[in-house]
């Protein structure tokens, strides 16, 4: 597979020029375009390998789907570049992501508000259809004039019970707070009615009517979508971050947290007594064996000697199982992996500081050693060329070529090695920052 950038200039069936690469993510890329008119668009160009009719069809359906709030398909087709099987989409063009939004700021909630409306009414069309959109995030939420849209180029045959209303509740939560949803209880920091709609997005029952519901109902507070839907238990975690609130956002958490204390219910004045008495008598249990004296207990002989004795060395402990999962899969011997330095940035000034690391790694002790891959390529000077690319627009990911066995694949991978908890933040980071969706986490045993 060539470069993205490597086709820039090259013209598409009827004279239609790829013009500048707006973005990437696999198999997948946008670039700016002229129609035969001489009105700017946008064309989506996905590498069909052995399934170019399949990948055809495909967006030809989603060309079919139309809404308001939908990125609108003017035409598809299929074209060869080097022999290599491609099809398109050309799309009206866009003036700008939510993404690039977030990055500058949260959302506030009457904003927010607006956004969901436009994509819970896209999606409910999708779903319509049959079809599940899959890329529900911020990079997909376009402004294009005074209209909010969603990408309409992902759009696939929808399969059981699959459902986008967990990823827009996800999207709710982060274009609210600026963080990532993690589980239930975080939706219970947002102002209402968002705490009752995520939670509707998120839940064991979560579905798009359920937060149509939400959405059109009355306003719920917070404290009445706590008493109604609980959160599921779970283990107890580290303290979370202080959230940043603005404060309009204290002005209503003062009430919520007088309505959550007054809604506890009392606890019974015998309970309490009970639970006094029993603690005494724990306590003069506990007093009354430490003060026993320990009977004294000459040492001679043989255990006498062994008091002399050092401690024995303890058991080797054996190497941690490999976590399991696909992002657990392991490729062969690694390398030996340093992290690179943070990469500083000026203004007027860019550095790019992607790192080469192909050599294998030395036979020694296994260890696990995660690294967070964002693409793959056959070729070393592709892949630093990538890099280098991402390091200039990412330097805060720290893009680096890795190669497992000082041969092909070489990886472009973000940061270098680190342990499993630090490479799925990474990989959240990446993915919230713009990078594609399909970016993961692998281990590389070591």
């Amino acid at each position: 597979m060539p470069l993205w950038n490597e086709i820039e200039g090259e013209i598409l069936d009827d004279n239609l020029p790829l013009q500048k690469l707006l973005r990437s993510e696999g198999r997948t890329a946008w670039f700016a375009t002229t129609g035969a008119d001489g009105q700017p668009a946008v064309v989506s160009v996905f590498e069909a390998l052995n399934d170019e009719d399949t990948a055809l069809a495909r967006l030809q359906t989603a060309a079919r789907v139309e809404h308001p709030n939908l990125l609108i398909i003017r035409r598809t087709g299929s074209t060869r570049f080097d022999g290599d099987p491609y099809v398109y989409a050309v799309m009206e063009p866009f003036d700008q992501t939510l993404a690039e939004v977030l990055r500058e700021r949260p959302l506030a909630p009457e904003e927010t508000r607006e956004v969901t409306e436009s994509l819970l009414s896209a999606l409910e069309t999708v779903e319509g259809a049959g079809l599940y959109h899959g890329h529900v995030d911020s990079a997909g939420v376009l402004g294009v004039g005074d209209n909010i849209k969603l990408r309409s180029d992902c759009l696939t045959q929808r399969r059981g019970d699959s459902s986008d209303a967990p990823a827009l509740a996800a999207l709710i939560y982060n274009a609210l707070t600026g963080r990532r949803f993690s589980s239930e209880r975080d939706a219970l920091q947002l102002p209402a009615p968002f705490a009752t709609l995520v939670r509707a997005g998120t839940g064991s029952n979560a579905s798009l009517a359920a937060m149509r519901r939400v959405l059109s109902g009355p306003a719920v507070t917070n404290a009445e979508a706590a008493a109604a839907n609980p959160p599921a238990p779970s283990a107890p975690a580290a303290a979370p971050s202080v959230p940043r609130t603005a404060p309009q956002t204290a002005a209503v958490s003062a009430p919520r947290k007088r309505d959550a204390i007054e809604s506890r219910p009392r606890k019974r004045p015998g309970v309490a007594i009970a639970a006094i008495v029993l603690m005494a008598i724990a306590l003069a249990v506990f007093w009354y064996i430490s003060k026993r004296p320990t009977p004294h207990r000459s040492i001679s002989g043989e255990a006498a000697s062994s008091a002399d004795q050092p401690p024995a060395a303890p058991a080797a402990v054996p190497p941690a199982a490999t976590p399991a999962g696909d992002a657990a899969a392991t490729m062969g011997a690694p390398e030996t992996v340093k992290r690179s330095p943070a990469i500083g940035t000026k203004t007027g000034t860019r550095h790019s500081s992607a790192q080469t690391s192909v050599e294998p790694a030395p036979a020694g002790a296994e260890r696990s050693v995660w690294h967070v891959v964002a693409y793959t390529y056959n070729r070393e000077e592709a892949a630093q060329h990538k890099a280098t690319e991402l390091a200039a627009q990412y330097p805060q990911l720290e893009p680096q070529v890795f190669s497992p066995n000082g041969q092909p694949p070489y990886l472009v991978t973000l940061g270098g090695g680190m342990n499993r908890q630090e490479a799925f933040a990474r990989r959240d980071a990446a993915r919230t920052a713009g990078m594609p969706s399909d970016t993961y986490a692998q281990n590389f045993r070591k």
